[in-house]
């Protein structure tokens, strides 16, 4: 039995299809490898079966914890099901049964159009792609595009190729699906920040000494209010209460701001709850608060992966006495500070583009759509896919306009918040 067949056999219920026949050697154009890879390529609806080989791709890939099986499996459990997505998970192998890649897709049922998605929805970050270290060595950019119609042949059907938010790069690698070509900008870019060894040295060169002052005011002011401590739960129970204070927090702030509260959409709650007490996403998911006085003055949910604390979710309490002295920036102060310490070199501060982040980052990330119809539906939907996508960047991109929107939006949030009082 050859490497590459045990590997199938440990793989029950999923079937794979061999493009071996048609690859034949890949020729060498220009110091790239072009034709067909020869690749094995498999299409999986169902997690399981793949756990062990997604585990060990992500532990020694370029990827991240947007695309890890822990987050993935947990989304598709509780939302993915729900909004109608169904998975097309595509892995390819190597000649040795190694896997190469994982491209975690799944089509979504829609009115007009079913769409090839990324799994993991708008509560991942980026998207795109986990890749083994050696994947350019098999697959060049050249060939990336045979690839892909290779994979469009095996996919289940669907109208329109709609994936978004993904980086250029993965970790050392650049993100292959940008050959394709045809890419557009997302509406928001993403942010990070590169750590020092020490949070003191990164602390005195990000911040100027009058912001150092007012920072050592706040702090004072607040720790008069009670005992200040930066609190990091390490049981599921205490993570849960944690991130039961941040829901509530944030609600209040999505209800002011007059934006859709996510917490309320259909499974969401049950993801994060499930990832706080997982026992196999330890490590992954972060939770974290400011206690001032016994009291949850901030909270924040992270992740942490590769070396790369990812801040997801923050919030603070809005009527508690410490909010006039920003709890928030002490909380993201010391979840720097706890990052620094704990052996990450970079803080992701993840998608958007908040003013605030420019006190602290240094490197903007773009992100880019991939928008493709593949039959005459798809051709229907695209128009509408491409003006929103569009219109939501040249808003984001034009201040006024930007600004605009905001005030409007937080205006309507108050009416809405006052109409259950007075009723």
């Amino acid at each position: 039995m050859t490497p590459l067949t045990y590997a199938f056999d440990k793989l029950d219920g999923f079937s794979f299809l061999s493009r071996d026949e048609k690859a034949g050697k890949s020729r060498v154009s220009d110091g790239f490898q072009t034709g067909r890879p020869e690749i094995l390529i498999s299409v999986h609806d169902d997690f399981e079966p793949l756990k062990t080989v997604w585990q060990a791709l992500e532990r020694k890939g370029d990827g991240t914890p947007f695309q890890t099986f822990a987050w993935l499996s947990a989304w598709q459990r509780h939302i993915g099901t729900k909004q109608g997505v169904t998975p097309a998970i595509v892995v390819g192998w190597d000649s040795q049964g190694g896997a190469l890649f994982i491209f975690p897709f799944g089509v979504e049922r829609g009115l007009i159009c079913n769409r090839l998605v990324w799994l993991g929805g708008e509560i991942s970050d980026y998207h795109g792609p986990l890749l083994a270290q050696d994947f350019a060595r098999h697959v060049s950019p050249a060939q990336f595009g045979t690839l892909w119609d290779d994979i469009r042949d095996l996919l289940p059907t669907h109208h329109m190729v709609s994936l978004g938010r993904m980086p250029e790069r993965f970790g050392a690698q650049a993100n292959p699906f940008m050959s394709l070509g045809g890419m557009r900008r997302h509406p928001s870019s993403a942010h990070m920040t590169m750590l020092k060894e020490d949070w003191a040295s990164y602390y005195g060169e990000k911040r100027s000494s009058g912001s150092k002052k007012r920072d050592k005011q706040k702090r004072r002011k607040t720790e008069e209010l009670g005992a200040v401590e930066f609190v990091s739960p390490s049981t599921a129970e205490a993570k849960l209460a944690t991130l039961e204070a941040l829901i509530a927090q944030k609600s209040v702030a999505f209800q002011r701001m007059g934006v859709t509260n996510f917490f309320e959409k259909p499974g969401y709650l049950d993801f994060y709850r499930s990832l706080a007490a997982d026992p196999e996403a330890e490590g992954l998911l972060h939770l974290s608060h400011l206690d001032v006085g016994g009291i949850v003055a901030a909270a924040s949910c992270g992740v942490s992966f590769g070396g790369r604390y990812y801040y997801v979710l923050a919030s603070y309490d809005e009527k508690a006495e410490a909010a006039r002295f920003g709890p928030g920036v002490i909380q993201l102060m010391e979840l720097m500070q706890h990052a620094t310490e704990n052996g990450h070199t970079v803080f992701d501060f993840t998608i958007g583009d908040e003013s605030y982040k420019e006190q602290w980052c240094e490197v903007e990330v773009p992100l880019f759509d991939y928008v493709e119809p593949n039959t005459l539906a798809g051709w229907a939907g695209l128009g509408p896919r491409v003006a929103c996508l569009e219109a939501k960047r040249f808003i984001k991109q034009t201040p006024v306009l930007w600004n605009a929107f905001t005030r409007v939006r937080a205006a309507l949030g108050a009416l809405s918040a006052a109409r259950p009082a007075r009723a």
